[in-house]
């Protein structure tokens, strides 16, 4: 079996990295209104797998917006309770619902007050490419490294034999 452990170390690295990198580009394309979201990723490391997730449940949403057809009825009745305060009633949130239908919902942003430059989908994807080069750079040498120790450990092994 092959062991890692460079490898590993530099995936955290890596890791940590991408985190912070998805971090900022929330911020530069404006969806870091409670921070939640950013304070929701994280990156776990199984086998030779990094991983990169959310604990918040609509992150999908914010990456693409077209991912989410249908407005969340829940989400409505908290969102109005909390910031308009509104009464959260059955009519109040069909309304509501009724409303975000009529204007697009799940469409692409129009008009920003920075213009039409800003980056306002994609974020995932956008610091995937942006990093790629990046995380090759990082992880080769440690892959190397991993390739020639197994390599020696195994030419060791081997030398031991006994000849009669």
């Amino acid at each position: 079996m092959i062991k890692f452990k460079k490898t590993l170390k530099e995936l955290k690295v890596v890791g940590q990295m991408l985190k912070v990198g998805l971090q900022k580009e929330l911020i530069a394309q404006k969806h870091n209104a409670t921070g939640r979201l950013s304070r929701g990723l994280k990156y776990h490391i199984k086998g030779n797998v990094l991983n990169i997730y959310s604990s918040v449940s609509y992150w999908k949403a914010v990456n693409n917006p077209k991912f989410a057809k249908t407005p969340n009825y829940n989400a409505i009745a908290s969102w109005a309770r909390a910031k308009k305060g509104i009464e959260a009633t059955s009519a109040s949130i069909t309304r509501i619902y009724a409303k975000m239908l009529r204007q697009g919902y799940g469409q692409p942003y129009v008009f920003w007050t920075e213009g039409n430059n800003l980056r306002r989908t994609n974020f995932a994807g956008y610091v995937a490419n942006k990093f790629s080069k990046e995380v090759a750079i990082k992880l080769a040498p440690s892959i190397g490294e991993d390739v020639a120790s197994m390599i020696r450990e195994k030419i060791k092994n081997n030398t031991k034999a006994k000849v009669s």
